[in-house]
């Protein structure tokens, strides 16, 4: 389990890195050329993109044994990028916390907690489809 686990933070690191990218894309690029809703509906569809192929090809490494292996993965996945995010907007962007909640909004257009339940269940479905 330990060695599941460690594999699971390695692999997050590299979630983590590119959806770092991903954002700075976003903020960069998209955000002049798309606007801020749109940009941040398209930032959304490839962070997905970029989770899932990430886990497409670490998941073999990590070598889950079942559904609640996954389960436990996406979690771990789950849990660190929220810290990671909320980090982020408070400490680094200094968000006030208002806007740190709004960003999970579906109301609003913001796709984050959708972005996270997705990254919870990343791991099983593609332990499921391989």
């Amino acid at each position: 389990m330990n060695g599941l686990v460690a594999k699971a933070i390695a692999i997050w690191i590299l979630i983590a890195a590119g959806e770092i990218i991903n954002g700075n894309f976003r903020v960069r690029f998209l955000h002049r050329r798309y606007g801020i809703n749109r940009a941040k509906k398209i930032s959304f569809f490839t962070g997905i993109t970029i989770i899932y192929t990430i886990c497409w090809f670490t998941l073999p490494l990590v070598n889950p044994s079942n559904l609640q292996d996954c389960f436990l993965i996406g979690l771990i996945w789950m849990l660190l990028m929220l810290c990671l995010d909320i980090y982020f907007g408070r400490y680094v962007f200094r968000f006030k916390w208002i806007k740190i909640v709004e960003d999970f909004d579906l109301r609003k257009g913001n796709l984050l907690g959708v972005g996270m339940g997705l990254l919870f269940l990343c791991p099983t479905i593609i332990y499921l489809l391989t």
